[in-house]
Order: C-alpha cells, then structure tokens, then sequence
C-alpha cells in the first residue's frame, strides 16, 4: 500500500490563501471558512495541516490574547522569525516580520545587562503601523 502524501488539494489551498495574505493572522475557523466557505466544515484538516505547515516553518503560530485562541500566519520557507521580532498594529491588526538587526542587539542587551533571554520568534511588538498612522492624520506623511 501506497503512503498517503500530505500535498493534498486542500493543503495547496491553505498555503495559496496564507501566502496571499502574508501581513495578516487567521484563527482556524477563518481558515476554514476562507478555504471551505464554512467555520466547521474541514475543521481537522486544516488543523492537521496547520500543524505540518507550522512544523516546516511555513506558518507560524501566535497566540492571540484578545481572542483567547491560536492564530497562524504564513512566514514562508525564506523567513527565520528566531532572528528577529515581530510588530503587530493595535488598529489594523497586521503582524510584520521586524526584520532588522537591531532586534538582536536589543535581545543581547536584554541578555547580558538584565539577564533575560529573549525568544525573537514568539516576541510582538504592540503599537500602530506606519499606514494607520497616515490614515489617522488624512494621508498625510
């Protein structure tokens, strides 16, 4: 007997919306209904494929306090998340790749002058994006 391969239809699915959607986060429920056109329908499918895609990196999992559940984002296969910190916007709700190496001299510092090792991967800075600030102010730069 054949192994089943996990390449499937709707794993393809599921990476095509994420990747067309790589600033933004989505509970399983939005996946499913992105992917399915319902909340339920496909539920442990998305799941298990959640899990492959957050174990080959492709998708990271975030935890959302606001609501009280898990969200994934595609990071893709060319993102190491461990080296930098993340920003997620207050307004829009946007979580950016803070892809700078003044995050790692920040997470050095946090280290050696306060002791605490900082997980640049799992690390989101909260404020508001450069977009929603213009829009705030009429467009204006």
């Amino acid at each position: 007997m054949k192994k089943k391969s996990y390449r499937t239809d709707g794993r393809g699915a599921l990476i095509e919306f994420l990747s067309r959607n790589p600033d933004r986060q989505f509970t399983a429920e939005e996946l499913c209904f992105a992917i399915n056109g319902n909340e339920s329908e496909g539920k442990s499918s998305v799941y298990r494929h959640l899990t492959y895609l957050c174990a080959d990196e492709t998708v990271r999992k975030f935890r959302n306090e606001d609501l009280n559940r898990s969200v994934y984002q595609y990071v893709g296969k060319n993102c190491d998340c461990s080296r930098h910190f993340h920003q997620k916007c207050t307004h829009c709700g946007r979580i950016c790749h803070l892809d700078c190496s003044d995050s790692l001299d920040f997470a050095a510092h946090l280290l050696k002058e306060h002791g605490f090792l900082v997980d640049c991967g799992q690390s989101i800075l909260y404020g508001v994006c450069a977009d929603c600030r213009t829009a705030e102010r009429g467009g204006q730069a």
